[in-house]
């Protein structure tokens, strides 16, 4: 499906005006670094111009194609979320979880091919969601919303490898920083609190943060303790169809179609994925129905079109130290901790009519159908029980890192660096999910879908009446603890020369991630359709339990329902005696992984003059050895039998940086490297999910996955055209393989898998199954895994434009613009599917507009993204899934009171922009809405004070 670009122009109008007004201005001086990639010292001036000046520093001195974020004043970075600053910068985009950013893309491709390191160390860091945005965090991806932005002092964001930076992130590698004591002597003190509304949920919400470092021994010691807590209440809510489908994807058909009444013409050939498939209007087809000759079954509709509610109660707390010694000018030394607590209580009520896997139940009385005769705009059906879903997930992710680092200074022209760490993270969930169904054999349900994003829904009977519901199948208990540690050692060697410098470094690393499945015990299961009043209070109203008025931001059509019976958690828990697990060794999410790497490299940076002017030169190369060992558990013959998988690979990973100075402000760059993005440790385990010997078919993880490689060429044009002032151009492409895909492939099983399938009864002559013809364990297998099937050449530019309006006279001269768009086009073949890369937005843009004195400030930020696939082969008959790309508006401002007194105010989602999912049908050409919600808007007022 074509992707929207409906805001492009404004993009591309933007850019153009950015340089018409450039070029009318004079250039200032400009002085190149050699060797370093970041600075060390933060400066700290309080103001979103001077971060700005500040970033754009620290990317003029670098000697690879990068951008950073800095903070505006000690524990102050310029957004509430640390998500939603990466998003304003060149190529990133993000996603978000209950409206808070929660993981980013770069350059088009998914969190997975982004590696995050925090003081040097990487992050081992897990959330949960829902389950259209991803639910439990099980791969390499960070989940950004787990950590307070207040923590942080400065992110770097590198887009082409140096040999020193550590390889892993195959589309970047984001650095978060902590602040410093050394790097501002003396006594500081920052103190903020801040109160939060949001326009939906009408909940206030508190926001703390508190600072406090100081040195001593003459600025030889110093001491840093930094403390963030939040409070975050969310409401999202609006209409889902949980995808489109018809009867005859789910292999049934409807009750009877003898007397519906069709407005408009099936085309039950349309519907088809492949136009070389029978048609079911045919008499001669296989797929024809003498009962249906239309060929209804082929319309398609909403599976499980329903009201959405989703509640998100997040208590999160941050807490960082650190201590830096300098005894001589020789020696430092420093150890860093942070820790993180995320406390998330999701609560969503869902009242669904249910067509899925019920088709064969329903008749369809009245149908209008779409004016290509393929899905049903509206229509009336009689047999359709609905259901209500109420589901509780209870969370909490807690993180901690603890970094040693030293420096030691031989002369003062080497020096040895030292770093050593550990980093922990758990997640713990409980999820309750309690069902309660409408009228045994159903009732009327009439459905228009006229408007394309929220269907006008009705049922022929009391939604309010709990005498008209029973206790629902469906019921899901489950729990889930997925613990992470990453331990890093790291030695670098810095050899500064007259006209080399050099780095020699070793690197060695250690992750594992253990994911450990409950099962409920004891847990005590009604009889289908059991009344649901033989549980006194267990059935509620929904707005008893959530009030408000349901949906409101979205204006839903008359006749959209606003309250239904929901169940009351306490209740329900205690009559399902639910609430106690017990580990489940052989339930597939239960499996542990670890992957030890060794890394050495050596970079050497020097300049040379080329045609008269000054040519940089960084080139390195680092070769990496990569180990795993997977562990997970199958059944057979009733016993517990563990299967235990090693893997190996070697890389070897060339970089090479050139920065021409063609003028004092006019920088010319070329970057050329290869890198990798290692496996989702999860896709390694060898669990057995299913095992045919018979017909010779097997499923399951892939503990032989290789890393996903790519080689990639930037090339970008900077000038600086005047003081804290640029306009880039940048060109890249990426040649990437071994892309991983779930496919079906024949072959022979990896030895640990094929010694637990040997242990099966079909291959024991005493077992009255034994069959000496079936598949042998070392035969030839059709086997469904996850492979390095793909490759893609992904190509694209970048366009950045900054510039304070100092120039300008009187108070115009406050204004500043920061503005970049993004363009990036790639396409892969998935299956049958020929798409885009999950994840990828085609076109994405930023646009910042400020004015600051000393005095008062204010800010708004619009950023947009165009449509991006989620799944490139979808659910349900769905050629792929899509996002939609929202556009929002966020605003910030200050005020300050005294020197060291500031108030601010900051509204994010000040248009309440929607957040939509849809599918794309068989063909892959419509819009089949999936998810239509809003979260609101979240307003925070505050006051800051300094010391």
């Amino acid at each position: 499906m074509k992707q929207s670009t409906r805001k492009t122009p404004l993009a591309i109008a933007v850019a153009a005006a950015s340089l018409t007004m450039a070029v009318t201005l004079p250039s200032t001086a400009f002085a190149q670094a050699s060797d370093e990639s970041t600075i060390e010292e933060l400066v700290v001036t309080g103001s979103y111009r001077a971060s700005l000046a500040n970033a754009l520093d620290q990317k003029r001195d670098s000697a690879n194609v990068k951008e950073s974020i800095v903070a505006e004043d000690i524990g102050k970075m310029p957004d509430l979320n640390l998500s939603e600053s990466l998003q304003r910068v060149p190529g990133v985009a993000i996603t978000r979880e209950g409206g808070e950013g929660r993981q980013v893309s770069v350059r088009g491709l998914g969190a997975d091919f982004s590696r995050t390191t925090l003081n040097g160390m990487e992050v081992p860091a897990s959330g949960g969601g829902i389950d259209s945005s991803g639910g439990i965090n099980r791969g390499r991806a960070v989940d950004f919303n787990i950590f307070a932005s207040e923590l942080f002092s400065r992110i770097d964001i590198h887009k082409t490898p140096v040999a020193a930076v550590e390889e892993g992130g195959l589309a970047s590698t984001i650095e978060l920083h902590t602040a410093k004591p050394l790097d501002n002597p003396g006594f500081k003190a920052v103190v903020g609190a801040q109160g939060t509304i949001d326009s939906t949920a009408d909940e206030f919400d508190p926001r703390f943060t508190a600072l406090i470092s100081n040195t001593f021994l003459d600025d030889r010691l110093g001491v840093i303790f930094s403390v963030a807590k939040s409070e975050r209440t969310v409401k999202q809510e609006g209409y889902g169809s949980v995808r489109y489908a018809s009867a005859a994807t789910e292999n049934r058909s409807w009750k009877s179609v003898a007397n519906t009444v069709v407005n408009g013409t099936p085309n039950a050939a349309a519907t088809l994925s492949d136009a070389s498939l029978p048609d079911p209007t045919d008499p001669n087809s296989s797929n024809y129905n003498a009962a249906d000759p239309d060929g209804l079954r082929y319309m398609w509709m909403p599976r499980l079109p329903r009201m959405d509610h989703f509640s998100n109660t997040v208590d999160r707390t941050g807490i960082t130290g650190g201590i830096q010694f300098r005894p001589n000018d020789k020696l430092e030394l420093g150890v860093d901790v942070v820790t993180s607590t995320l406390e998330n209580d999701r609560i969503s009520y869902n009242y669904a009519a249910q067509f899925r896997n019920e088709w064969q139940n329903v008749t369809p009385t009245e149908i209008t159908l779409d004016p290509t005769g393929r899905y049903i705009v509206k229509g009336t059906f009689e047999g359709v029980r609905p259901r209500s879903e109420s589901r509780a997930q209870y969370s909490e992710t807690d993180f901690l890192q603890t970094v040693f680092n030293g420096t030691y200074n031989f002369t003062d022209n080497v020096r040895l660096k030292g770093l050593l760490g550990r980093a922990t993270s758990e997640h713990k969930e409980e999820q309750y999910r309690f069902n309660i169904d409408g009228p045994v054999g159903g009732s009327t349900f009439n459905f228009d879908a006229t408007n394309p994003n929220i269907a006008a829904m009705s049922y022929g009977f009391d939604m309010l009446n709990p005498d008209n519901y029973t206790v629902g199948g469906g019921l899901t208990i489950r729990k889930d603890v997925i613990d992470r540690t990453n331990d890093t050692a790291r030695l670098d060697l810095e050899i500064d020369g007259d006209r080399f410098n050099t780095k020699l470094g070793i690197i060695s690393n250690t992750r594992e991630v253990d994911s450990l499945s409950f099962n409920p015990v004891g847990l005590t299961t009604p009889a289908a359709n059991t009344p649901v009043g033989n549980f006194p209070g267990m059935a509620t109203t929904f707005k008893s339990q959530v009030g408000g008025s349901f949906a409101s931001a979205l204006n839903p059509p008359a006749g959209f329902p606003r309250d239904w019976m929901v169940q009351d958690f306490n209740v329900a828990i205690k009559a399902h005696n639910a609430g106690n697990f017990e580990p489940s060794p052989t339930n597939t999410l239960t499996w542990n992984v670890e992957e030890a790497t060794v890394g050495i490299y050596g970079q050497v940076d020097t300049e040379f003059d080329l045609a008269g002017k000054p040519l940089y030169v960084n080139a390195g190369v680092r070769v990496v050895e990569t180990d795993t060992t997977a562990t997970a558990n199958t059944l057979v013959n009733g016993v517990v039998a563990p299967i235990e998988a090693e893997g190996n690979y070697r890389d070897t990973l060339p970089s090479l940086n050139l920065t021409w100075a063609l003028r004092d402000d006019l920088l010319l760059r070329l970057g050329v490297a290869k890198n990798i993005t290692r496996p989702s440790l999860g896709s390694l385990v060898p669990a057995i999910t299913a095992v045919t010997p018979v017909n010779g078919n097997i499923s399951g993880g892939n503990p032989d996955l290789k890393a996903v490689s790519a080689n990639s060429a930037d090339v970008s044009l900077e000038w600086y055209f005047n003081d804290e002032s640029l306009l880039a151009l940048t060109v890249f492409r990426k040649e990437i393989k071994g892309f991983i895909a779930q496919q079906t492939v024949s072959g022979t099983l990896n030895p640990a898998i094929a010694a637990v399938v040997a242990l099966r009864p079909e291959y024991d002559p005493s077992s009255p199954l034994y069959d000496p013809n079936v598949t042998q364990p070392n035969g030839t297998w059709s086997v469904s895994r996850p492979e390095n099937s793909q490759d893609a050449d992904l190509t694209g530019y970048e366009i950045t434009y900054q510039q304070p309006f100092s120039f300008l006279p009187g108070f115009w001269s406050n204004f500043g613009v920061t503005a970049n768009f993004t363009h990036v086009e790639s396409e892969a073949t998935f299956g049958r599917t020929v798409s885009s890369l999950p994840g990828l937005s085609e076109d994405s843009y930023n646009f910042t507009a400020y004015y600051e004195t000393d005095k008062w400030g204010t800010r708004l930020s619009w950023n947009n993204r165009d449509d991006y696939v989620t799944a490139t082969s979808g659910s349900n008959g769905n050629a792929r899934e899509f996002n939609t790309g929202p556009t929002r508006l966020d605003l910030s401002a200050f005020y300050n009171l005294t020197d060291n007194v500031t108030i601010r105010l900051e509204a994010v989602n000040l248009m309440e922009e929607e957040e939509r999912s849809y599918t794309t049908g068989p063909t892959g050409d419509l819009d089949f809405v999936r998810e239509f919600n809003s979260t609101g808007r979240e307003v925070y007022l505050g006051i800051r004070a300094t010391f």
